[in-house]
C-alpha cells in the first residue's frame, strides 16, 4: 500500500486542487508580488537572462525553475503558477514519505497519508499553491534535502540544500542545521560504541561525553575523519554562502531598504502561537503535559512569564507593511488588536509561554542533537525579520510538525484536518467576494494570508 500512497496523494491532491486553482487564476493576473516574480519567471522562461527587477530581494532560484515550461512553449501566468501547484503535489508525498520514517510504523502507512494531507491542506501553505510565490518551491527543495539527510544521501541532501537556498536565501539555515545534527549524531554514536553502550545512554549535554573526546585524541580523529565524510557536501553549500555574506554585506539582494535585518524576538512568540494554533493535534495531546511541566516549575513559570514581558517591552518592532498593507491577514490581526490595545500584547505573554511549553513537549521524544539545533535554527530564521509574514513560519512548521511524537491516529488529528479544510474554504471564499482599490492600482485588490 505504501507505493500506491507516494502515487494516489500527489494525483489525488493536484485533482483536487484543479478547479480552485483555475478560479484563484482567473480572478487577475498579478496578485500581490506576483507583480515582481511574474514578470522575471517569464522573462528566464524565454531564456533573457539579461532582464533583473532590482526590487527583488531573493536569488533567482524560482525564476530558473520556468525554464522547465519554455520546451513547452508554454511560458505563460498559468504556466508559471502551474508550477507552485505540481510542486505542492510533490511536497505531499514528500510529507508522506518523511512522515512515515519518523512514525517508524506507528499507526502504519494510513497514518502517514493522513498527516501528510492535513499538512499539504495547512491554510497559508495551501494558499500559496495558487499562486506564483517562492513559498511551495521553496519547501519542495527543503523536503527534498530533508529526505535524502534522513537517509543519509548526504551528496543528493546537499544538492537540494543549495537548490533551497537559492529559492530563499534564509534556508541556508536549514542546511546549517542538518549540518549541526549530523555532526553531534556523529560524536554520540563514536563515543557510544568506543564505551560499548547503546546511544540512548550518552548524554550530549553532559561532561561525560566531552571529557571523553577531549581525553583520547584518537577518538577524537576519529570523529573528525567521520564529520568530515559525512558533512563535506554540506560545507561546500555553507562556506560559499558565508563569502557571499561577506561581500554582500547582507542576506538580501536586490533592494535592501524593506528588508533590513534587526533583531524581533517576539516573532518566536508569534510562531509558537500560530503553531498551537494549527498544530492543534499536539497541542491537544500535549496539553496536559505541559500543564503539568509549568505546574511542577512554577518559579520559573514566573520568571519566563517576566522575561517575556520584558522582551515585548523592549523589542516589539512594527515593520512599516504590517500598518499599511491591508491585504494580510496579520494587518487586522495587528490593527485590530495589538496595535489597538496597548495592554494586549502584554496580556499575551502567559499564552506565548503555554504555546512554547506546548511544543517543547511536542519534541520531548527527540534526540538532544535536535532539540538543541531546531530552537537554534528558529532563532536564526526568524529573530532577524523585521516584517511578520506568517509565509516566514511555513518550513519551521513543517519540520516541527513532522517531526511531534509519535500517536495512535485519534479525534485530534481528524480535528486538525478539519480545522485546516474549514479555514480554506472560509479565506478563499474572503478572497473572491471581498475586492477593494488602491489608488496606484486599477485592478481589484484582495485580501491573502
Amino acid at each position: 500500500m505504501s507505493g500506491s500512497w507516494k502515487l494516489v496523494l500527489p494525483i489525488g491532491f493536484v485533482m483536487y486542487s484543479l478547479p480552485l486553482f483555475l478560479r484563484v487564476n482567473g480572478t487577475s493576473n498579478y496578485i500581490i508580488d506576483e507583480e515582481f516574480h511574474i514578470p522575471q519567471g517569464l522573462a528566464f522562461c524565454r531564456k533573457q537572462f539579461d532582464v533583473w527587477d532590482p526590487k527583488i530581494t531573493t536569488f533567482p532560484g524560482l525564476y530558473l525553475i520556468a525554464l522547465i515550461l519554455n520546451p513547452f512553449n508554454y511560458c505563460t501566468v498559468t504556466g508559471l503558477r502551474l508550477l507552485s501547484l505540481i510542486g505542492a503535489g510533490i511536497n505531499i508525498m514528500l510529507l508522506y514519505r518523511i512522515r512515515r520514517r519518523t512514525l517508524a510504523g506507528t499507526g502504519g502507512n494510513s497514518y502517514a497519508a493522513h498527516e501528510a494531507i492535513t499538512l499539504s491542506v495547512l491554510p497559508p501553505l495551501y494558499f500559496f499553491s495558487h499562486l506564483y510565490y517562492t513559498d511551495t518551491l521553496s519547501l519542495t527543495m527543503v523536503l527534498m534535502f530533508y529526505h535524502f539527510w534522513q537517509h543519509e544521501a548526504h551528496l543528493p541532501a546537499a544538492v537540494f540544500g543549495a537548490a533551497s537556498v537559492l529559492m530563499r536565501q534564509t534556508n541556508i539555515v536549514w542546511v546549517c542545521m542538518v549540518t549541526g545534527i549530523t555532526v553531534l549524531d556523529t560524536l554520540v554514536q563514536q563515543c557510544a560504541q568506543r564505551r560499548a553502550v547503546p546511544r540512548g545512554h550518552i548524554r550530549l549535554l553532559g561532561a561525560d561525553m566531552w571529557l571523553q573526546l577531549l581525553g583520547t585524541p584518537q577518538l577524537l580523529f576519529s570523529c573528525i575523519l567521520s564529520i568530515l565524510a559525512k558533512c563535506c557536501f554540506y560545507i561546500s553549500v555553507i562556506l560559499p554562502f558565508v563569502g557571499f555574506l561577506c561581500i554582500n554585506g547582507s542576506i538580501v539582494v536586490g533592494d535592501k531598504s524593506a528588508h533590513e535585518a534587526s533583531l524581533n524576538l517576539p516573532q518566536i512568540f508569534y510562531f509558537a502561537i500560530f503553531t498551537a494554533v494549527f498544530a492543534v493535534s499536539n497541542t491537544l495531546r500535549q496539553l496536559r503535559p505541559a500543564v503539568e511541566m509549568l505546574r511542577r516549575n512554577r518559579i520559573l513559570a514566573l520568571l519566563a512569564v517576566v522575561s517575556i514581558l520584558t522582551v515585548i517591552h523592549l523589542n516589539t518592532v512594527v515593520h512599516p507593511y504590517l500598518l499599511a498593507d491591508n491585504r494580510h491577514y496579520t494587518f487586522y490581526v495587528w490593527s485590530r488588536l495589538y496595535g489597538r490595545f496597548w495592554w494586549f500584547r502584554y496580556a499575551m505573554a502567559p499564552a506565548y509561554l503555554f504555546a512554547m511549553t506546548v511544543l517543547y513537549c511536542g519534541l520531548r521524544h527527540m534526540p538532544d542533537s535536535f532539540k538543541l539545533m531546531f530552537p537554534l535554527s528558529l532563532v536564526l530564521v526568524l529573530c532577524f525579520q523585521r516584517l511578520l509574514e506568517l509565509r516566514y513560519f511555513l518550513v519551521p512548521y513543517i519540520l516541527f510538525r513532522l517531526n511531534t511524537r509519535h500517536t495512535r491516529k485519534g479525534y485530534s488529528e481528524w480535528l486538525e484536518l478539519g480545522a485546516h479544510l474549514l479555514l480554506n474554504v472560509a479565506t478563499f471564499y474572503v478572497y473572491f467576494t471581498k475586492e477593494f482599490y488602491w489608488q496606484d492600482y486599477s485592478t481589484p485588490q484582495r485580501i491573502i494570508w
